[in-house]
C-alpha cells in the first residue's frame, strides 16, 4: 500500500489538539515513529494514510502506543464528512493515560464505541503489542494476540454492516476533549511505535 503523510493542517471540530506535521513521522531501527508535541506555536502531532481505499479484509498492526495522558495512538479505516451520512470508521485506538484499547465503528455517522481493558490478556499499551480487526460482509471483529494465551483472541463482535470503502489511517495526536482519553495532556512528547501492519484483502 502506498501512503499520504499529513502536513500543516489540524482537524475540524472539538476532538484534536494538534497540526499534523510531516516532520513528526520518520523511520528508525525498522520502525515507523509517529510524534506528538508541544511547540512554541501550539502543539503538533502526526498522521499518515492511504492513498487506496479498501474494505472487507483482516487489518493487523503490531504498536506501541506513544502512551502519554492526554494523547491518542490509533489504527484505524475513515471516509465520508464525520458525523454524516457518509462517514464510516472502524477504530484501533489506545487512550494515553490508561491501559484501555478504544474499539469503535461508525456506520453512517452514528458511532458504537466499546473500550476494553487490556491487562486482562497481559497486555499493555507501554508495550509493542498485536491488534487486528476484520471487516467482513455482516460486520466487524476485533482481536488481540494475547499474552496469557499466547494467541489471538477475540475481544468484539458487532454486526453491524460496513457498506463504504475506506483509507487505511495510522495517527498520533494530543485530544483537546478532556472525556477522550479520560486523562489530561501533560505537555510530555509523545512517540507512538509501529513495527508491522498488513492487509489481507477479503474481495
Amino acid at each position: 500500500m502506498n501512503w499520504l503523510i499529513s502536513d500543516g493542517w489540524k482537524n475540524e471540530g472539538s476532538e484534536f489538539d494538534c497540526v499534523w506535521q510531516s516532520q513528526n513521522v520518520w523511520m528508525e531501527s525498522n520502525l515507523l515513529i509517529m510524534h506528538a508535541k508541544s511547540e512554541p506555536y501550539g502543539k503538533s502531532c502526526s498522521e499518515i494514510r492511504t492513498y487506496q481505499y479498501v474494505r472487507r479484509g483482516r487489518y493487523e498492526v503490531e504498536m506501541q502506543a506513544g502512551a502519554v495522558p492526554g494523547t491518542i495512538s490509533s489504527f484505524f479505516t475513515y471516509t465520508g464528512e464525520a458525523g454524516s451520512a457518509s462517514h464510516y470508521e472502524v477504530d484501533i485506538e489506545l487512550m494515553g493515560g490508561t491501559n484501555l484499547l478504544h474499539t469503535n465503528i461508525w456506520i453512517q455517522g452514528q458511532q458504537f464505541p466499546v473500550d476494553i481493558d487490556l491487562g486482562q490478556y497481559g497486555m499493555s499499551i507501554w508495550s509493542m503489542e498485536k491488534y487486528a480487526f476484520s471487516i467482513d460482509e455482516y460486520g466487524v471483529t476485533w482481536e488481540v494476540f494475547s499474552r496469557y494465551h499466547n494467541r489471538w483472541v477475540q475481544v468484539r463482535r458487532t454486526n453491524k454492516r460496513v457498506t463504504s470503502y475506506m483509507q487505511l489511517f495510522i495517527n498520533n495526536w494530543i485530544s483537546a476533549n478532556p472525556h477522550f482519553p479520560p486523562s489530561h495532556y501533560n505537555g510530555y512528547p509523545a512517540y507512538a511505535k509501529y513495527r508491522m501492519v498488513r492487509f489481507f484483502p477479503y474481495e
